[in-house]
């Protein structure tokens, strides 16, 4: 199995502070409710805030765990992608039922240059986030060549 490189840390870092920034703003929208509306508590601006603290310290104390249990490997017969702390998921993706592999970048990878590969079946996509640029386009390779050759096996 293959780690994710380092710099997945400093995207989902980033992914947090967004996280922030909308709670923020849904708590400035309390604060403006309750200055302007007589049944809003006052308290719950206090509860707001405590669930932002905790949201965010959880969210930002478990970027090194989610990055031990982020991996993924392909060999000749499956993608296997694990991930997950405490709901651990691990998918095997038969090569065979492979349709379409993509690589895409959102702007929060595009600050770390890394990309997201997704893997399409004709169910579901699966995706792998935060490779380099060589080995993103080296999984894209690898899992068409292997679908190809398991489509012309059949």
């Amino acid at each position: 199995m293959q780690n994710l490189p380092p710099r997945v840390k400093k995207v989902w870092f980033l992914s947090t502070m967004v996280q922030l920034l909308i709670l923020i703003i849904i708590a400035g929208g309390y604060v403006w409710l309750t200055n302007n509306v007589s049944w809003a508590p006052k308290w719950g601006l206090s509860v707001i805030g405590f669930i932002i603290v905790v949201i965010i310290g959880f969210e930002l104390a478990l970027i090194p765990y989610r990055y031990r249990f982020h991996q993924f490997a392909v060999n000749e017969t499956e993608v296997e992608i694990k991930n997950g702390f405490f709901f651990r998921s691990h998918v095997s993706i038969p090569i065979a039922r492979v349709q379409n592999v993509d690589i895409n970048q959102g702007p929060l990878l595009r600050t770390q240059k890394l990309f997201e590969v997704d893997i399409a079946t004709g169910g579901s996509t699966h995706s792998i986030d935060g490779l380099n640029r060589n080995d993103a386009d080296r999984v894209k390779e690898r899992v068409m060549q292997l679908a190809l050759e398991a489509k012309n096996a059949q």
